[in-house]
């Protein structure tokens, strides 16, 4: 992750994680297809090695714990929830996007795209499956997007 120069210290926002969390329990607990369809999200993202379980753990120590929800998309066939990490969370006045540099956009504009689709008779597209979870964080970014999660039963 790229820090803005003087970007002021993110404050540990377990407090503020937890409570959000809480929330999402209780929305799981109401309905028991979303709570196996979110659980599955996140143990096939540990399978995968894009997320892991932090040991030992600490409140104390200098972290950022990114709130989730989930949503969904019930007219589609595949992916039908999808786990959103929340870096705009407010606490302390702060939040992840404030302090962290913005990459430029790397999508070109649609028009752009349908020009180009014009210029050759053939055109290839692509999907790249689980793009942004495939990029690695520094061991030094890392406390700074942890999340909490407890299985919901």
């Amino acid at each position: 992750m790229l820090w803005k120069p003087n970007a002021p210290e993110l404050p540990n926002n377990y407090e503020m994680a937890e409570s959000r969390l809480i929330s999402t329990e209780k929305r799981l607990l109401k309905d028991t297809r979303l709570a196996e369809s979110y659980s599955e999200v996140i143990s096939k993202r540990t399978q995968k090695g894009y997320i892991s379980k932090v040991t030992p753990f600490k409140t104390e120590e200098k972290a950022w714990y990114l709130p989730h929800f989930a949503i969904i998309r019930r007219e589609k066939t595949a992916t039908k929830t999808r786990v959103v990490f929340d870096a705009s969370a407010k606490f302390d006045g702060l939040l992840l996007n404030d302090v962290i540099c913005q990459r430029p956009k790397l999508q070109r504009d649609t028009f752009h795209v349908l020009l180009r689709f014009r210029r050759f008779p053939v055109a290839l597209v692509c999907d790249i499956a689980e793009m942004y979870l495939r990029i690695g964080i520094s061991c030094s970014g890392r406390p700074f997007h942890r999340f909490l999660w407890r299985h919901v039963d």
